[in-house]
């Protein structure tokens, strides 16, 4: 009875964290481009007074138009809305079929978090499950995800990215990672 009220109490503790860390990547990614789209890229354009963080949440602005800062040799502030998926994949036009099909696998991985009971599998499927939905709230706002980090070598461009892409790559990496090496054998 004891050691099942103990499993009990950590799978509560499993579900705080893991809905925890999604709310914090949400509000880190958010935070990150309210930064870049109202602080500096408003700003750099001319486009008047950056709106309040709260505010921007709950009204979302218009689309920014193209604009690039160059910050270090190698790396840029560039504004690029993404209407694909992460990294610009699939460019479709068009936002809803993206953010059902988004909205769906999200949820089928938030219930694979939420009866996860590895760290590193409640972490990974955390990064992934917060990353798409920081990235489904800018396709509701805007019909688009604000992309804006941009690395490159010569005249070579990675794909701009933000937060929640850099969110999911990292859980990907790590359920990869978590069942390649960490995963338990059965049988």
């Amino acid at each position: 009875m004891d050691s099942c009220l103990r499993r009990n109490d950590k799978g509560k503790m499993n579900k705080l964290f893991s809905i925890s860390l999604v709310l914090l990547i949400i509000a880190v990614d958010q935070l990150s481009k309210w930064t870049v789209l109202e602080n500096i890229f408003r700003r750099e354009l001319g486009l008047g007074d950056p709106m309040r963080f709260m505010d921007w949440l709950q009204q979302a602005p218009q689309r920014l138009p193209d604009v690039s800062l160059p910050v270090w040799p190698m790396f840029n502030l560039t504004m690029v809305w993404n209407e694909g998926i992460s990294f610009g994949l699939l460019q479709t036009g068009g936002w809803g079929l993206l953010t059902i099909m988004g909205l769906v696998i999200c949820a089928g991985f938030f219930i694979w978090m939420l009866r996860a009971s590895a760290l590193g599998e409640i972490l990974a499927l955390a990064l992934i499950v917060g990353g798409a939905l920081g990235n489904i709230f800018d396709r509701i706002r805007f019909g688009a995800v604000a992309d804006f980090f941009d690395f490159y070598w010569g005249n070579w461009h990675f794909p701009a990215f933000n937060v929640a892409d850099s969110a999911i790559t990292a859980g990907v990496v790590l359920l990869i990672l978590q069942s390649l090496f960490f995963a338990k054998k059965s049988g």
